[in-house]
């Protein structure tokens, strides 16, 4: 779904980064949308994650989809003072998540927070854990005043160490705990299958290896959030 009621946001984003135009959808931020609009007061975006967040050599050392969210912020609306936080760390699981969610996000006094792991929990975390880990990661960013994303990962090629189908099965953890909790939801990984599906071919080509998207990969990803 599209979080932020920013259809003209989207329509110069997606045109700029030569994407697909999509449907806009009301808005399940209302408040953030009007203090986007507005610019009564700055607002902090903090993306959360693991590499497919953090990392910038799978998209050539340019952007990621924290920076191409924020870019298109600023460009639309003129009076709004955004700022964009990149909180991804390569390898991280949710159990790191909650270990630095106090200095990395927290400390921020960030206005919305968007959540991304579960490449490495697949691997590490066992489910329940894992749940339990976005459960208290919600709960905290709440408790500090934060709106919260939850966003499934990419859809991977499938590898002895992360088959799709245990993939699958953490993305409806996601989906469950976003149900549950009334928590905004950008399914990156439905959007990824989707489009694979459609045209293999070009899905292949957004992702610099089996798990990693480029700068193709990052655009879907942020078009989904936003």
């Amino acid at each position: 779904m599209n979080i932020l009621r920013l259809s003209s946001i989207l329509f110069l984003f997606l045109v700029a980064m030569a994407l697909p135009p999509a449907v806009a959808q009301d808005s399940a931020l209302p408040k953030l949308d009007q203090e986007l609009a507005s610019g009564e007061r700055p607002v902090k975006i903090v993306c959360f994650g693991d590499s497919v967040t953090g990392l910038y050599y799978h998209t050539g050392g340019v952007r990621t989809y924290t920076d191409m969210l924020g870019i298109a912020l600023r460009q639309i609306h003129t009076k709004a003072d955004v700022t964009m936080i990149n909180a991804g760390i390569s390898g991280h699981t949710t159990v790191n998540a909650l270990a630095r969610i106090e200095k990395d996000v927290l400390s921020h006094h960030p206005d919305l927070v968007t959540v991304m792991f579960g490449l490495n929990d697949m691997v590490k975390v066992p489910v329940e854990g894992y749940r339990k880990n976005l459960i208290e990661i919600v709960r905290q960013c709440r408790a500090a005043g934060a709106e919260v994303i939850l966003c499934t990962p990419n859809a991977v090629i499938t590898t002895p160490n992360r088959p799709v189908e245990k993939l699958i099965e953490y993305c409806e953890v996601v989906r469950a705990v976003a149900r549950e909790y009334q928590v905004p939801l950008s399914d990156s990984f439905a959007e990824f299958e989707a489009f694979g599906k459609r045209e293999p071919d070009a899905w292949r080509l957004t992702l610099s290896d089996e798990i990693h998207p480029n700068m193709a990969g990052h655009k879907r990803i942020a078009e989904q959030i936003a």
